[in-house]
C-alpha cells in the first residue's frame, strides 16, 4: 500500500551495511561494548589498519572520546562510509559505561563535518548511531 511503513526489524548488521569485503575498523574504550560489536561481525570483512574504510565503529567510554576518534577516522572515511558511535541504552546496568553529554557529542560530531543519519541496537543492552559525512535528511 502506497505510503505504508514496511515494518520488518533489519539485523543490526543490515543496518550498519556491513557485508563481505567490506573494510572495517572497530576500536574504543568501553571494552564490554567493543566485545558486543566483535561477537556480531563476520569472517569475510577486512580489517586494515590503515587506509580507507567503508565502516567506522567506535565504542566510546564518554563523549570526548567519540569526537576524538571521530576527527581522527575522518580522513579515513570514503564518500559512502559510515561513522558508528556504539553506547549503553538508557536506564539498563550498563548505562554508567559512558559519561558526557551525548548532545554536545553531536553537536561537535556536525562541527566536523557530519550528519546523523540513522540508529541500530546492538544487542540488548547498547544502541548505535550512525554520521555520515556531508548532509543526510533523516
Amino acid at each position: 500500500m502506497p505510503g505504508q511503513r514496511d515494518e520488518t526489524p533489519i539485523s543490526t548488521l543490515e543496518a550498519w551495511g556491513l557485508a563481505p569485503g567490506k573494510r572495517i575498523w572497530v576500536g574504543g574504550g568501553n571494552t564490554n561494548a567493543h566485545r558486543e560489536v566483535e561477537s556480531l561481525l563476520i569472517a569475510e570483512i577486512e580489517r586494515p589498519h590503515a587506509g580507507p574504510v567503508d565502516l567506522a565503529i567506535v565504542t566510546p567510554k564518554t563523549a570526548d572520546e567519540a569526537v576524538y576518534f571521530a576527527r581522527k577516522l575522518r580522513p579515513r572515511l570514503g564518500p559512502d562510509a559510515s561513522l558508528w558511535i556504539v553506547f549503553p541504552k538508557y536506564g539498563n546496568l550498563h548505562e554508567k559505561e559512558f559519561t558526557g553529554d551525548f548532545d554536545d557529542m553531536i553537536i561537535a560530531l556536525f562541527e566536523l563535518g557530519f550528519s546523523e543519519a540513522m540508529r541500530a541496537a546492538v544487542g540488548e543492552d547498547y544502541s548505535s548511531t550512525a554520521f555520515l559525512l556531508g548532509d543526510v535528511l533523516l
